[in-house]
């Protein structure tokens, strides 16, 4: 598994009604739209999904129905975090018994911890499912901790073999690779540097801008990984890059589900306290995605 996970992988959107219930059914139209893109791999409930809004039994429900409906036609990473390691080891084994290729797992959130806690934070999920973790450095989440060095110390352990970098500081990139070689793989998170990461030596980007420019996004990674054509990157990059920096400068979730009602794809609203975007951001959006030549709805 460790060799397939590469490329653009994406934390897809969770459907939610106009009254914000959870929509399984919409999220085939979804998934069907990434995989025809040419996507390597799908994320189920990573942040893009919004999965710190769901109920334990919606994670359970809508983990359950978008992996059967994926049905193996790409390596699907569930996302098991909880707020205690008891609720993700939990989680965890439930994506095992289902068939997940890989997890991928944030540091212990809501208070931060101590290094000797997230370090056996993750060795408590390693130890309870043989599955390949990707770790996950979120800004606001235990960063202090998740230093290069940790990241080494943690890719000591066996099933950890890869690392999401989502603090958008590229030379993070080269300093994980320096520290840890060959025994883990980075993946670019941080949005307004994807092109950049790539260009560093990511493996892939795990992208939420991608839920609604998958082929974009897929044609990036081909030009910079496999083909070498820097050029054309860095003219599609340009196109790219103000959707990026749109992201980061606005509600995510909201201004992803946003985008993909405005290009054809309605996956309803972010769930509140995340609010609508505005008529102007909205227009400054749509004007973004224009950019890109993508069909625009209003």
């Amino acid at each position: 598994m460790t060799k397939k996970l590469h490329g653009i992988v994406v934390p897809f959107a969770t459907p939610f009604a106009p009254d914000e219930g959870l929509d399984t059914e919409r999220a085939k139209v979804l998934i069907d739209n990434l995989i025809d893109a040419g996507v390597h791999a799908l994320i189920i409930l990573g942040d893009t999904g919004e999965f710190f809004t769901l109920t334990p039994e919606e994670r359970l429900q809508f983990t359950e129905a978008a992996f059967r409906y994926i049905d193996g036609r790409v390596p699907v990473v569930i996302q098991p975090s909880a707020i205690t390691t008891r609720e993700t080891v939990n989680y965890a084994k439930h994506a095992k018994s289902l068939g997940a290729d890989a997890l991928m797992v944030l540091p212990p959130y809501y208070r931060n911890s101590t290094s000797d806690e997230v370090y056996a934070h993750y060795a408590a999920v390693a130890e309870a499912v043989d599955l390949p973790i990707i770790c996950y450095c979120l800004p606001g989440i235990s960063i202090e901790v998740m230093t290069p060095d940790f990241i080494a110390m943690l890719a000591e352990i066996d099933n950890i073999s890869f690392v999401k970098d989502s603090t958008g500081i590229l030379s993070r990139i080269r300093e994980i690779k320096s520290a840890c070689g060959d025994r883990i793989s980075v993946f670019v998170g941080g949005d307004t540097i994807a092109y950049d990461g790539l260009v560093a030596g990511a493996i892939g980007s795990i992208w939420g801008a991608a839920n609604f420019i998958p082929r974009q996004a897929v044609q990036l990674y081909e030009l910079v990984c496999q083909e070498g054509d820097l050029a054309k990157a860095c003219e599609l990059w340009e196109k790219i890059f103000p959707i990026c920096a749109f992201l980061e400068h606005n509600n995510y979730g909201a201004s992803v589900k946003a985008a993909l009602a405005l290009v054809g794809l309605d996956m309803g609203p972010a769930r509140r306290p995340a609010l609508p975007l505005g008529p102007e951001k909205l227009a400054g959006l749509a004007e973004r995605l224009k950019g890109l030549g993508l069909l625009v709805k209003m």
